[in-house]
């Protein structure tokens, strides 16, 4: 062994010392023993922990405000708020001044300095009102009116008080007359907001939804609709997809409002389910077809005393849904009109194949249905079960907004009838909702809405672009 090898086990080594009195002495044999690591271990942790605790944040720079600064910031505070006080005095004073700072300031200042005869007065906050001052108020009173006589309030009779009201004052203020105020949902949310509204649903079931395996359900779909096209040579005009939606007679939407706090109150109208069934359908190539609407009743008594276009087929159900009966007429009145007619527009065979997309519905999977469809030479093909909002074309491109086309006719004939309602200075905000008085306007709302949405080609055809439909004639 060499002399230095020796010379380790008799020199002993000095190491660093630790800053802290309290850390372990690596020069300490006990130290180093209770540590159970080599002193060159225990010399690295001690800078470690000396570097870590050394990094305390520096305590920061505190201002003295005296007396006349402090009631001057807190009235300021008062008047316009904490938020408009923090910006305007770290503008001023050119340092920063936190919100809490303010708030014990005015905490301060009005323990200890207001009295009976100092009246602060704040500011009105917030954005100005949309519709101004004095109209804001007149459609409040207007929406107080109607729940006291409890009538519903949401956000489509709120847009008609309003636009009834503006009509009778002042039509010019209106964006559609070139004035600055566009009415839409936001501005009736705020209005409701503001009055200290809440929403009030009722509930539903809950909804099935499909499971992990969804792109494999839809790759199967549509590669049932790609083997039909290309097994028959089917153009896009001859892919169909029809569906039923439920249409309320008062189309105001599900949603009513009611005072955050109140008790439960009977509200005329919120429980109403005065419904018909459209069913509504569309070519993939965006030709909107004529629709079936269904009545509730037994007789043609229950249709409405209107006259609706000749190729709409007007009939009704006890229920006013969907049967077996009422789907087999209207494969005879509509669809199959239409491809005998879309046929011989494109110079095809008579029994050139069509293909038929619907949904799982019971009246849809009739033996008697499907026969009939197969003698017409139209193939159908079911969209797999809780699918429809994601491959139903007409749930995703048409449905919704027909629905809210019909709330814009709805909401345009309310603000007609508020605004000849203070003309005539009736006092009263309510209106005849009878049935017998109802239907031939909303079969009016009906064939208005068909007529926009029929002009609307791409909005029609997004529903089979977003399903995938499309990508079967690639």
């Amino acid at each position: 062994m060499s002399s230095f090898g020796i010379r380790r086990y008799f020199v002993q080594k000095n190491y660093t010392p630790p800053s802290d009195p309290f850390q372990p002495d690596p020069n300490n044999q006990d130290d180093v023993d209770r540590c159970g690591i080599s002193p060159e271990a225990l010399v690295s942790i001690n800078e470690a922990v000396s570097v870590t605790t050394s990094r305390k944040r520096k305590r920061g720079s505190y201002q003295n405000y005296d007396d006349e600064q402090k009631k001057k910031i807190a009235r300021y505070a008062i008047m316009n708020g904490n938020a408009n006080a923090v910006r305007h005095f770290t503008k001023q004073l050119e340092r920063p001044i936190n919100e809490s700072t303010i708030r014990g300031m005015k905490k301060w200042y009005t323990k200890n300095v207001v009295n009976n005869t100092e009246n602060i007065a704040p500011t009105t906050r917030g954005r100005p009102l949309l519709l101004g001052k004095e109209l804001d108020l007149k459609v409040q009173t207007y929406i107080k009116q109607l729940r006291l006589k409890g009538g519903v309030v949401n956000t489509s009779i709120v847009l008609g008080i309003a636009k009834g009201l503006i009509l009778s004052e002042n039509r010019s203020l209106l964006s559609e007359f070139g004035g600055h105020i566009e009415l839409n949902k936001e501005l009736a949310r705020s209005l409701l907001r503001h009055m200290g509204y809440v929403k009030r649903k009722g509930t539903k079931a809950a909804k099935k939804t499909v499971g992990d395996d969804f792109e494999e359900i839809k790759a199967e779909f549509l590669q049932r609709i790609r083997a039909a096209i290309a097994e028959h040579n089917i153009p896009p005009q001859l892919v169909i997809n029809w569906d039923q939606t439920g249409i309320s007679i008062i189309p105001a939407g599900e949603w009513t409002m009611e005072l955050e706090g109140s008790s439960q109150v009977p509200i005329s109208g919120l429980n109403d389910k005065r419904q018909i069934t459209a069913v509504f359908a569309c070519s993939s190539d965006g030709h909107f077809i004529p629709p079936q609407l269904l009545y509730q009743g037994k007789t043609d008594r229950c249709h409405p005393s209107y006259t609706f276009p000749p190729s709409w087929d007007i009939h009704h159900t006890e229920s006013h849904w969907s049967t077996e009966d009422s789907m087999l007429r209207y494969v005879e009145k509509v669809i199959v009109p239409y491809v005998e007619e879309t046929r011989a527009s494109l110079q095809l065979p008579a029994d050139q194949k069509a293909v038929a997309v619907f949904d799982i519905y019971k009246a849809h999977r009739t033996n008697s249905l499907l026969q009939k469809l197969n003698d017409h030479n139209i193939c159908p093909i079911f969209v797999p079960a809780s699918c429809t909002d994601r491959l139903q074309p007409m749930d995703l491109s048409v449905n919704k907004v027909f629905k809210d086309l019909l709330k814009s006719e709805f909401q345009t004939w309310y603000a007609e009838k508020v605004c000849a309602s203070l003309s005539e200075d009736s006092g009263d905000p309510t209106f005849d909702m009878k049935l017998s008085y109802l239907k031939p306007i909303h079969a009016r709302w009906l064939v208005s809405a068909v007529q926009e949405l029929s002009r609307r080609k791409e909005q029609l055809c997004s529903g089979f672009r977003e399903s995938g439909i499309l990508s079967c004639f690639v």
